[in-house]
């Protein structure tokens, strides 16, 4: 299986993994307040909820985010044009011990944030921490809705990577059966990278945390410059596309948890009342 074989199913796998999570675990806080609908309802409707959110979120920007927003295409369209000539710094400075070390962050941005959200949920389950599971679902919804929106990008720009030595101006859009040196913007790895960190973050908002997560994800990004197989632009366009993705679905779900603060649930039988208070 070559390389575009694997990213194009990259998705598919994240999606069965899901399925198969919320068969085994249907007692997710949402899906709990939905007696009504089983667990494929509901995640039906999540994801479309999500999804709509993450992609209207950016026509109701506050000035002061339209600004930032700006700023960032124009950093973005800046790297962009001198993309050879950071390519030929990080390959001048690289080293046998950069090399190293590249291979040691790596994983954080492949199949390692897979793992640490399952250990997030066993944990959750073994401590009955509710947030911890939720953290999990998130992380794999963030991971999954990156993907998607990194894998589309790929196809649609087909970039050459800097390994296949076109130059950082060589693309073949809308290719479906890319070489093995294609597909190299923006930066998967960096993406899914970021997409777990900000979900981690945002859920645990320790400044330690923030520091730890981010500066794993900064790592990774720094290791798809080294290894040569990206663009700075790519990595940058990818670390936004996941950080966005995780900010943006972690806010939205903490505030449709935070607008029910108070509630009753009245059981079936009518021999308790109880009032649950959710902040």
């Amino acid at each position: 299986m070559n390389f575009s074989e694997k990213a194009f199913l990259k998705p598919i796998y994240f999606l069965l993994l899901l399925s198969l999570w919320n068969c085994f675990i249907p007692q997710l806080s949402e899906a709990q307040d939905k007696k009504s609908s089983n667990v494929l309802d509901f995640l039906v409707e999540d994801f479309y909820q999500d999804g709509k959110q993450l992609f209207t979120s950016p026509f109701h920007l506050s000035k002061n985010d339209r600004l930032k927003a700006l700023g960032f295409v124009g950093v973005s369209i800046t790297l962009f044009l001198v993309d050879e000539d950071l390519q030929k710094f990080f390959q001048d400075n690289r080293n046998h011990s950069s090399d190293k070390l590249a291979d040691f962050v790596r994983p954080y941005g492949d199949k390692l944030p897979n793992f640490l959200l399952g250990g997030i949920y066993l944990k959750g389950l073994v401590f009955k921490d509710q947030k911890a599971k939720d953290t999990a679902y998130l992380g794999f919804k963030s991971i999954l809705f990156t993907q998607a929106v990194v894998l589309s990008l790929k196809y649609i720009t087909g970039r050459e990577r800097p390994s296949g030595n076109k130059g950082a101006y060589f693309f073949k859009m809308l290719d479906f059966s890319p070489g093995t040196n294609s597909l190299s913007f923006p930066s998967g790895h960096a993406s899914t990278a970021f997409a777990f960190s900000s979900v981690i973050a945002h859920q645990y908002p320790e400044w330690w945390v923030k520091v730890l997560v981010y500066s794993a994800a900064t790592s990774v990004a720094w290791s798809r410059l080294n290894d040569n197989v990206h663009f700075t632009s790519d990595v940058l366009v990818g670390s936004a596309i996941g950080w966005y993705v995780g900010t943006t679905l972690t806010k939205f779900h903490q505030k449709k948890k935070s607008t029910s603060s108070l509630g009753f649930q009245i059981r079936e039988d009518l021999t308790q009342i109880q009032v649950q208070f959710v902040f």
